[in-house]
């Protein structure tokens, strides 16, 4: 019974361990993605910044309709 215990701990130990390098792993993307998004934004805005815009903002408006059912 004890190696039964020792066994399910080490596999919750490594499903565990696992979980967390997962999770980390997408923290970093996820820091590197908003990184490069905001030295892109950065770089981008000199040159956008006299530009006239294509769209307004009522264009970017959406109406949303809820019926009954």
């Amino acid at each position: 019974m004890k190696s039964d215990i020792q066994f399910i701990k080490e596999d919750l130990s490594e499903i565990n361990l696992s979980e967390i390098k997962h999770m980390l792993h997408e923290l970093i993307l996820h820091h590197e993605a908003g990184g490069m998004m905001k030295l892109s934004n950065r770089s981008l805005h000199r040159f956008l910044q006299d530009e006239p815009d294509i769209y307004t903002l009522d264009d970017a408006k959406v109406v949303y309709r809820c019926e009954d059912y």
